[in-house]
């Protein structure tokens, strides 16, 4: 602005323009966060970040058309109302929703694989990673064609993931049992696992969440679109470190909300910003 036009803008000034803009809006983003929630399939992702010198959390649940951003002091604080299918990282909490599917996401897997190959030399690893990228394939060829994947086809994928658990279940129930870390003073509960282990379980343990995307022509391989949608927070973060307040975490929230759905939606930005707020609901576009 001083570079452009001469004009020198302090801090209090942009912090009652962003204000300003947030309250112009708040109706939009409620409309976007009640479509989310009502969407067929939503991803769902949270990270930390500090307000006023203090770690707070931010929630994001996106579709292909929408993005709301939450701010919230508890990691725990999930979204309301929720239906269809929810796409995530497998953290815990999700599951504690009530009234959805789960659909997990396989890039993550596919990360976990990978350093099980590469550091610990897991056959089971390597076997399941070229598994789950041949799915992945053959879902995007069929899903390319506008028809679903064949259930023959989607038998040999589940008898080959029930083949490969069953290997790698064997080969750790056959290591021996890891010592307790000395000095922690636990003496009680589950025995430590390795690493390796405890991804054969959960992959055992959600197999139909896992798989979701060969049945589904609507569920995704992975959780990629929600951690795109956070990578401008997470620029936000690195560039300014946090927010002084909550109120401006808040404000922050809502118009990158605005601003990413406009992107989904092919608006321009500029228009959007100063476009009636009703006329941009009433052109939102679910799917």
């Amino acid at each position: 602005m001083a570079d452009l036009f001469g004009v020198t803008l302090v801090a209090a000034t942009i912090a009652r323009i962003s204000r300003d803009c947030a309250m112009r809006y708040a109706g939009f983003v409620d409309v976007v966060r009640d479509l989310v929630a009502a969407a067929a399939v939503k991803h769902l992702d949270e990270t930390g970040f500090r307000i006023g010198g203090k770690t707070q959390w931010r929630h994001i649940a996106s579709t292909l058309r929408l993005t709301l951003y939450r701010v919230s002091s508890r990691r725990g604080s999930l979204l309301a109302n929720v239906s269809g299918i929810v796409v995530h990282d497998h953290w815990k909490p999700y599951y504690t929703m009530t009234g959805v599917l789960h659909a997990l996401c396989n890039a993550h897997h596919l990360r976990e694989l990978k350093a099980l190959v590469e550091i610990e030399k897991e056959d089971w690893a390597r076997r399941m990673q070229r598994l789950l990228r041949r799915a992945c394939h053959a879902s995007n060829l069929a899903r390319e064609r506008g028809v679903p994947l064949k259930p023959g086809l989607i038998r040999l994928f589940e008898r080959c993931y029930d083949t490969i658990l069953v290997d790698g279940l064997a080969f750790h129930n056959a290591q021996p049992a890891l010592l307790r870390a000395v000095g922690t003073g636990k003496r009680r509960g589950r025995p430590p696992r390795r690493v390796g282990h405890n991804l054969l379980l959960r992959l055992s343990t959600r197999k139909t969440d896992v798989l979701r995307f060969l049945t589904d022509p609507l569920v995704p391989f992975s959780n990629n679109l929600a951690e795109r949608d956070g990578r401008m927070m997470k620029l936000r973060q690195k560039i300014s470190g946090g927010f002084r307040s909550m109120e401006g975490a808040m404000d922050f929230a809502v118009i990158r909300s605005l601003l990413s759905t406009a992107r989904k939606q092919g608006w321009d930005i500029l228009q959007t910003l100063n476009a009636n707020p009703d006329s941009l609901i009433a052109n939102l576009r679910v799917a």
